[in-house]
C-alpha cells in the first residue's frame, strides 16, 4: 500500500471543501487510488493542475501511474487558502505559540518572560513578527521551513500543525524571510522567498517547465549567519507589503489580533476574572500569551481582548447603552457525555445589536485561538441576527474537534454533529428566549421598572461584600437606593396583586440594605493598604480614591484600584 503525503490530502481539502475522511467517512490511511478516484468522481480537475513534475508511485500502489506535484498547487495554498490578509498574522502567532509552550515546558524560559513582539510600519511597508520561543536547531530548518504540507506537529497539542501557516504572507509582500536559531547553536539561519519571482512564474500559460519543487528552488535563498549560541527566537518578516491590503493599518490589525490571539482579558474587563476562574473550576486550562504591537520595538504596547463592561446597543428605536449584568455559563457534550466544549455568554438588557463588532458575537476558541469570526455561529440561533446582540466564547475541550485547513470551521465528523446539536440547545435557544424576554420588558413600563430596582440592589449587595472605595461612594449608594425607592413608589396601587406584592418585597430589601449601607466601616483601602505605609501615605492613597470615585463609574474605579494595589503589594513601600 503506498500511503498518499499529507500535501495531497490538504490539496483534496482546498478543492472539494472537505476532507478525505469528511467525503470518504474513514479514519484510516488513504491510498493513491481512493485518492485519485475520488477526485475523479467529484471532477475537481486535480489531474489538470499538477503538471509537469513527477512524484513516482510504485506499480503495487494502487493505479501504478505518476502523480505529477503542479506549481499552482503553492497558489491554492495560500491565497486560494485564506478569505482575508490577516489570517496571515493568525498563522505566524499560532506557530509562535507552538514555540513558546515547547521552551516553556523545557524550562527554556520562564512564564513571565515569554514574549511575541509584532512590528508594522506603514511608512517602511515592513511586518515582523517574533517569538523568543524555542527556535529551530540549524540542522532542521530546511527542511522544516521548506518543505510543504508536511508537519511533524500534532492537532491534539499544538495550534498550527498542517505545515502550511508559514506560507501565509508570500501573496502580500515583495519578499517573505524566515530566522531562527536555537539555544547551543552558534549560527542562526535566513531563509528568504522572492515573492515577486513567484508571482512571474505563477503566470498561466508561462514558466510551464516549472512544477512546484523548481518553483521553491528558483524563489528561495538560505544564508548561515553567525549568533552567540544562547539565542533562541524565530522571526518572520514581510517586506515591500502590498500597501492596498490592510495589513499595514495599524489599528485594524491590532483590532484583529485582539479577537483572534490567546491573549488575556483586559484587567479593566470586571467580568474577565469570573470567567478564568470558572474555566479553571471545569479544569479547563486557557493559556495566555503577552502580546505587544507597534510601529517600532521603542513603541511597543501590549494587546488584550477587547471585551468591555458597558458598550452601545443599535435597535430600531436607535442606539441605546447597555451593560454586562452577569454571566451564564454552560457545557456541550458528546453522546457518551463527555464535555466538548465549555462556554459563557453575558446576559444583557439585549438592546439590539452591538455596535462594536470586535466584541459581537459569541466566539469560538480553541488553544485560545479564535476559530471562524464573530458570525460563524450564526446559523446555530434561532433567528441569525440573535449572534450580533450576544457577547461570549466558546471554549473547545475535546481533541476530536480538529479545525479544517482555513481554521474557519471544525472538520465533519460525529463530535462536530453533537457540537452543533449542543449550540442550538444552549446559546441558540437560551440567547433567543433572553432576548425575547427582554424585549416584553422594555415593552412594559412596570416590568421595566421592577428589573432596574433588582438590578440596583444586586449592584449595592455587591458593594457591600466587596467593601466601599471611599467614603464618597458610600454616600453615593446611599443616595442610589433613595433614587430607587422613589422610582418604586412610581407604580401604582392599581396594578395587578402579584406586581403589587414583588413592588412591596422589594421595599422591604430596599429599607434593608439603606441601614446596611450606614453601618458598613467595610472599606477597601483600610485592609489592603501594605502595613509599611505610614497614617499620612495611607490617607494620601485614601484622597485619591476619593477623586477617583468621584469623577469615574464603580468597573473603572473598581480595576485601577487593583492595579494600584497590586503595585503598591509588589513594589512596597517606595523610598
Amino acid at each position: 500500500m503506498v500511503i498518499v503525503p499529507n500535501f495531497y490530502k490538504l490539496f483534496f481539502e482546498r478543492l472539494t471543501g472537505l476532507t478525505l475522511f469528511e467525503k470518504l467517512g474513514k479514519r484510516e490511511k488513504i491510498t493513491a487510488d481512493v485518492l485519485l478516484k475520488t477526485c475523479k468522481a467529484l471532477n475537481c480537475g486535480i489531474t489538470n493542475i499538477m503538471d509537469t513534475e513527477k512524484t513516482m508511485m510504485p506499480n503495487g500502489g494502487g493505479l501504478g501511474m505518476d502523480i505529477e506535484i503542479g506549481k499552482f498547487t503553492l497558489e491554492s495554498l495560500t491565497t486560494g487558502m485564506y478569505s482575508e490578509p490577516e489570517s496571515c498574522f493568525r498563522e505566524y502567532i499560532q506557530n509562535a505559540v507552538d514555540s513558546l509552550d515547547t521552551a516553556l515546558a523545557t524550562r527554556l524560559v520562564q512564564a513571565d518572560d515569554l514574549r511575541i513582539e509584532i512590528i508594522v510600519n506603514g511608512a517602511r511597508q515592513e511586518i515582523s513578527i517574533r517569538d523568543n520561543g524555542t527556535g529551530i536547531k540549524k540542522e532542521l530548518v530546511r527542511k522544516t521551513l521548506l518543505d510543504i504540507g508536511n508537519s511533524t506537529k500534532l492537532h491534539t497539542t499544538n495550534r498550527g500543525f498542517r505545515g502550511i501557516g508559514r506560507l501565509g504572507g508570500l501573496s502580500y509582500c515583495k519578499k517573505l524571510s524566515f530566522c531562527t536559531t536555537a539555544l547551543g547553536d552558534n549560527e542562526k539561519t535566513l531563509i528568504t522567498f522572492d515573492c515577486e519571482k513567484l508571482k512571474a512564474l505563477l503566470v498561466p500559460g508561462q514558466s510551464t517547465e516549472h512544477n512546484l519543487l523548481s518553483v521553491i528552488e528558483a524563489v528561495t535563498d538560505v544564508k548561515v549567519m553567525q549568533e552567540q549560541a544562547s539565542a533562541h527566537y524565530f522571526i518572520v518578516k514581510m517586506d515591500d507589503v502590498d500597501d492596498i491590503s490592510s495589513l499595514l493599518d495599524l489599528e485594524t490589525v491590532k483590532d484583529y489580533i485582539s479577537q483572534v490571539a490567546p491573549i488575556p482579558f483586559r484587567d479593566r474587563f470586571y467580568w474577565g476574572r469570573e470567567i478564568k476562574s470558572k474555566l479553571t473550576e471545569n479544569g479547563i486550562p486557557v493559556a495566555e500569551y503577552p502580546v505587544f504591537i507597534g510601529e517600532s520595538f521603542d513603541l511597543l504596547s501590549q494587546v488584550y481582548k477587547p471585551y468591555k463592561n458597558s458598550f452601545v446597543a443599535n435597535s430600531r428605536a436607535g442606539t441605546s447603552k447597555d451593560e454586562v449584568l452577569r454571566l451564564s455559563f454552560f457545557r456541550i457534550k458528546d453522546g457518551s457525555q463527555q464535555m466538548v466544549a465549555y462556554g459563557w455568554y453575558a446576559d444583557t438588557d439585549f438592546s439590539g445589536t452591538l455596535v462594536d463588532e470586535r466584541i459581537s458575537g459569541v466566539r469560538v476558541r480553541q488553544g485560545n485561538i479564535l476559530i471562524g469570526n464573530n458570525s460563524t455561529l450564526a446559523p446555530y440561533y434561532k433567528e441569525r441576527r440573535f449572534n450580533g446582540w450576544a457577547i461570549g466564547e466558546v471554549y473547545v475541550v475535546s481533541q476530536k474537534l480538529i479545525p479544517n485547513a482555513r481554521r474557519d470551521d471544525f472538520e465533519k465528523n460525529d463530535t462536530f454533529s453533537d457540537f452543533t446539536i449542543g449550540l442550538r440547545d444552549t446559546i441558540g435557544t437560551e440567547i433567543a428566549d433572553k432576548i425575547r424576554a427582554a424585549s416584553k420588558v422594555r415593552n412594559n413600563p412596570i416590568q421595566k421598572t421592577l428589573k432596574k430596582v433588582e438590578r440596583d440592589i444586586a449592584k449595592v449587595e455587591e458593594v457591600l461584600t466587596t467593601g466601599f472605595h471611599s467614603s464618597t461612594e458610600k454616600e453615593q449608594v446611599a443616595v442610589g437606593i433613595a433614587a430607587t425607592r422613589k422610582d418604586l413608589y412610581a407604580i401604582p396601587k392599581s396594578a395587578p396583586l402579584e406586581v403589587v406584592e414583588q413592588k412591596m418585597a422589594l421595599m422591604e430589601r430596599l429599607a434593608t440594605l439603606a441601614g446596611d449601607v450606614d453601618e458598613s466601616t467595610n472599606f477597601r483601602v483600610k485592609k489592603d493598604i501594605p502595613s509599611n505605609f505610614s497614617k499620612a501615605e495611607k490617607k494620601v492613597i485614601q484622597a485619591v480614591m476619593e477623586v477617583l470615585t468621584r469623577n469615574f463609574e464603580r468597573t473603572t474605579v473598581d480595576s485601577l484600584y487593583r492595579e494600584f494595589i497590586a503595585e503598591l503589594t509588589a513594589g512596597g513601600k517606595k523610598q
